[in-house]
This record gives structure tokens, C-alpha cells and sequence, in this order.
């Protein structure tokens, strides 16, 4: 696990700012904080109002739980196996807080609606962050994209959050993001070689994955080739490079078919897991 990760929340925060430079422009027309919003708290300048995003609560996500690993494929020909993330939800008490000196026309609560109406409409035309705003080790986190929503209050919730820090009820947004934080290290190795993923009940399972290349030319992959493991049903469908990828096999003998455009169907006898490892097809040209 790299050292990165340990801030991935500090990271949202940053992507949260990100976010609004990105609608709102830079510099910000407000300023941004990420205080407590208690009874001591004041807007940052006597000029700017002052939105705050207070994260208040952190859980996992239950119902995103999984032990699935996330399979990535690299360019030269390896795939990387990263062990399934925690999926945490934080939850952000969002304010906002006119300075001393209120816009001309209208009190000071004028001011607050008004940032608050605008940062709704930002919030909610992006439930899935945009890859743009994402920052420090969010930008590379799987899985992609990290789900956002906007949730209204229907409960005692919110005075009794605002009871419990000592501050006084206010108009609020309650914004919850998932975000992914990994906790162990990818495994990596060739994609053509049989990889064990782990137990289904007592069972082992498998990844298995080869190359499609027309039989004329070994050296020349066969690009968008329909690979079909016949007993299960399970299809994958070759890369650029001809690379395919069969994932969830338990041991036993297979048979793989494969169709492409331009060529003859081929087909092979497969056992799972091989000695050789080797799962690659040659398609003669039709």
C-alpha cells in the first residue's frame, strides 16, 4: 500500500475545491473551509462569504462490499490483480456564512441562500465526480467513478448535529461521496498464464487468458475476436493487442471457440489449470 493512500480523504477535500474552481472559476468569488461549524465559528474575511464543508461522519459502504478483485490490464501484456478496496462514504455537512458586510439590498441569510442554491446546482449535476476534479491518489483509484448524491434531511438528524457541536440550526446541504480506499498491495504477472483468484466454498477458481493471432502471420494479432469458453458461456472479446481474458473458471476441461471477422472459426481443447499456462489460439484466415 503506498504511502498516498493514507490521504485519501484529505484528497477528497481537495477534489471538493477542485470541483468548484472548476464551475466556479479561480480564484473562488467565496472562500472555502472545512471547519467545525460551532458557535465560535466565523466567516473566514469580512468581504467573502464563506461556504463550509464539515465532514461530520465516516462508514463503510455495506451494500458496495465485495471480494471480487479488480483485474487491469497493462500495455505490455501483464495484468495487475488488485485485492478488492473498502468502500467508505463520507458525509459533509455543507453551510454557508455571510461576512459582516452583506450585499447591498439584502440581510445577510440573502447571501447564504443564495451560495447554497448555487452549490446545490453544482453538487447535483455531478453524481459521478469528473476525472477532471479527481485529486492526489483519487485519480488512479479503482473502482471508477465514485458515486455522489445530494441526501434531504427527513429526520431529527440535523438538529440534533447541530445540538451536538454546540452551534446554532442553519440551513445545510448533507453530501455523502463514496470513495475507494485500497488496502494491500496489486499482484502482477503475465496475462497469458493461468492465475488462481482464490475459493468459491472449497473450490478453487481461475483466471485464464491468452492471444488471438492469425496463423499466416504469429506475430500478427487478431483484434475484436469473439473467444467463448463453450461449457460455461462465459465470452471475451480480444484487444489490440489480441489478448483475451476468461475470468471466475473453476478446474476441469474446457473448450474454447473463437470467431473473428476474415477468419475461419477455431477452436481447442483447454484443461484449467494447465501445467503450460499457455491458452493462445492461431485463426487461419478464410
Amino acid at each position: 500500500m503506498g504511502v498516498s493512500n493514507l490521504s485519501v480523504i484529505s484528497d477528497f477535500d481537495r477534489t471538493l475545491e477542485q470541483l468548484f474552481l472548476l464551475e466556479f472559476g479561480n480564484p473562488l468569488p467565496f472562500d472555502l473551509s472545512f471547519a467545525l461549524p460551532d458557535k465560535n465559528f466565523k466567516p473566514l474575511s469580512q468581504t467573502r462569504s464563506t461556504l463550509n464543508c464539515y465532514l461530520y461522519e465516516i462508514n463503510e459502504d455495506r451494500e458496495l462490499r465485495t471480494n471480487e478483485p479488480i483485474l487491469r490490464r497493462n500495455a505490455d501484456g501483464t495484468i495487475d490483480r488488485l485485492p478488492a478496496p473498502t468502500r467508505v462514504k463520507l458525509s459533509y455537512c455543507i453551510t454557508a456564512w455571510s461576512p459582516a458586510q452583506a450585499t447591498p439590498g439584502g440581510g445577510p441569510e440573502l447571501d447564504e441562500h443564495t451560495l447554497l442554491s448555487l452549490v446545490l446546482q453544482v453538487l447535483l449535476k455531478y453524481p459521478l465526480l469528473p476525472a477532471t476534479a479527481l485529486q492526489g491518489s483519487l485519480k488512479d483509484q479503482e473502482p471508477l467513478p465514485y458515486a455522489t448524491t445530494i441526501l434531504p434531511d427527513t429526520s431529527k438528524a440535523t438538529s440534533d448535529f447541530w445540538g451536538a457541536i454546540g452551534g446554532q440550526l442553519r440551513p445545510s446541504l448533507e453530501y455523502k461521496a463514496t470513495i475507494a480506499i485500497p488496502h494491500q498491495q496489486p499482484v502482477s504477472g503475465p496475462m497469458v498464464i493461468t492465475l488462481n483468484l482464490g475459493l468459491v466454498g472449497d473450490r478453487p477458481f481461475y483466471i485464464i487468458g491468452g492471444t488471438v493471432r492469425d496463423a499466416n502471420t504469429s506475430s500478427r494479432p487478431v483484434v475484436a475476436a469473439w473467444v467463448r469458453l463453450d461449457q460455461t458461456g462465459q465470452v471475451s472479446v480480444s484487444d489490440e493487442q489480441g489478448r483475451f481474458l476468461i475470468e471466475r473458471i473453476a478446474a476441469g476441461n474446457y473448450t474454447l471457440t473463437v470467431r473473428a471477422n476474415g477468419f475461419r472459426e477455431g477452436s481447442r481443447a483447454i484443461s484449467v489449470p494447465a501445467q503450460s499456462g499457455l491458452y493462445d489460439i492461431n485463426l487461419t484466415p478464410s
